[in-house]
């Protein structure tokens, strides 16, 4: 249904603002200049890591804790475009493809008369997902092999978009996703690049893009060296400040091509990544649900429309709520999902930015981890993993316990939980727990199948117990 708003302009004959949708893999908020650029394992700082995304922090709105549900690709995807968490969307991870029933905000932008398209990085993002609904053009053509998966780098990223901008319809207002996949491992970003962030002189064993597992094992039998610590997290860093340089020249293909003067322009990351702070699982994400691998940048900025201008939001807002924020800044009513928009945030004038939960009603955000330590024989695929709750700058999560009945229950917030809060909590949690979907088979190639075995997301074994999470403060 297109709005009021959609209508009137229509017959006024003014066009819709265009809307540009950047997802960045695997990319921490705090990896942002803008929300710090303190990442674990520093031995000194790094500054100019993000100039171009820092530069539409400084214009625009940045959420300051803004969450994903899940720590994997296709997963919180999926609740981007839907508007809904992972036990309402039903895809458990890389390699599920989304429901038939399931309606995409991207379905509302062509039904509404927008030209559609799409051009992504990630093999988990392919076509057969099912992300492609409402997609006119949809460019999945990866070229470059990162890891054991054929994958894209920024450059020819932002090659590909130009290719799909050239195909596009004219007559009609734009919505374009563009996804990065580069911070996602194994950390390899050009030698010129890294050798901006990195040690010259470090001779330690762990130069090799390739061998962040070896780290993360000194890491918990207490052997690594902050030096190699600090050449990890320079290495992740130099694939995050590769990829800003690209989004600057997407942002400026844009702009020379016009289609900045009016739009809205979003910027986010589908899940971060678990660096030193959590040696169990260091160097990578899906296996748990700590503040690293769930809290990620937003930055919404507007051209000729209400959107607040270098404003910093810190009420906690959640990745299922995006797509009606989005839909509602640009006119679009039609209900999606069962999140709620968070549009007030983010226009022009003062908004309520106070958390006050429990004694004020305040909405949860439920996240879940994804990568499998065993398979499950029933219920839910993530039913036996790490979850959590957070709401009004408290925090909660549930961690299975191997061979053992009980679960551990460990606080997320700086302050110890009371028994009334933590009671409160885990019932939120238990709640949640109650409505997730039946058990999914994963409907993939092979090779697919072959490749995210590789890569960790799926598992036809038992793991090493040390893999199970440990927990962590934000």
């Amino acid at each position: 249904m297109i709005s009021l708003l959609i209508a009137a302009s229509l017959a006024w004959g003014q066009q819709q603002p265009n809307v540009i949708l950047v997802t960045m893999d695997t990319t921490r908020a705090d990896a942002l200049g803008a929300y710090g650029g303190a990442i674990p394992g520093l031995l000194s700082p790094r500054d100019g890591v993000t100039p171009n995304l820092d530069e539409m922090a400084g214009r625009g709105v940045r959420f300051d804790r803004f969450y994903a549900h899940a720590p994997t690709t296709l997963n919180s995807h999926t609740s981007l475009f839907t508007g809904r968490d992972p036990h309402e969307h039903a895809v458990p991870r890389n390699g599920y493809g989304l429901p038939n029933d399931l309606r995409t905000l991207t379905e509302q932008f062509a039904d509404a008369g927008y030209d559609t398209l799409a051009v992504v990085a990630a093999k988990a993002l392919e076509r057969d997902m099912g992300l492609t609904r409402g997609f006119r053009l949809y460019d999945d053509q990866m070229s470059v092999k990162k890891g054991p998966m054929y994958q894209d780098i920024a450059e020819g990223v932002v090659r590909r978009t130009r290719l799909a901008l050239d195909a596009r319809d004219t007559d009609k207002p734009l919505f374009l996703w563009v996804h990065f996949y580069d911070p996602h491992g194994p950390y390899s970003a050009p030698d010129d690049w890294f050798g901006r962030f990195s040690d010259p002189n470090y001779d330690g064993p762990y130069a090799d893009p390739e061998t962040p597992v070896l780290l993360r094992r000194a890491l918990r039998d207490g052997t690594a060296l902050p030096a190699d610590v600090d050449q990890l997290a320079a290495r992740y860093l130099a694939e995050v400040h590769y990829m800003d340089h690209h989004i600057g020249e997407l942002f400026s293909t844009l702009s020379e091509r016009a289609l900045l003067e009016h739009a809205l322009v979003v910027v986010t990351a589908d899940h971060g990544e678990t660096l030193s702070e959590v040696t169990r699982h260091a160097y990578g994400h899906g296996a748990g649900v700590d503040e690293g691998v769930l809290r990620v940048p937003l930055l919404i900025e507007g051209y000729g429309m209400p959107v607040a201008r270098s404003a910093v939001v810190h009420i906690q807002v959640d990745m299922a709520g995006l797509a009606p924020t989005v839909a509602t800044l640009v006119g679009l009513d039609e209900p999606l999902g069962a999140a709620r928009s968070f549009a007030h945030l983010v226009r022009p004038g003062p908004v309520l930015d106070t958390d006050g939960w429990p004694s004020r009603p305040s909405r949860p955000s439920f996240s879940e981890a994804t990568r499998k330590h065993r398979e499950a024989l029933s219920g839910w695929n993530n039913a036996d993993l790490p979850r959590a709750v957070r709401v009004g700058g408290l925090g909660m999560q549930v961690i299975p316990a191997r061979g053992e009945r009980e679960e551990r229950v460990v606080s997320l917030a700086r302050e110890t939980l009371g028994d009334p809060v933590r009671s409160l909590l885990k019932d939120l949690l238990f709640a949640w727990d109650m409505a997730s979907p039946e058990y999914r088979v994963p409907a993939m190639s092979t090779d697919t199948m072959d490749a995210l075995e590789a890569l960790g997301y799926i598992h036809s074994r038992s793991e090493d117990p040390g893999d199970h999470p440990e927990p962590s403060t934000p």
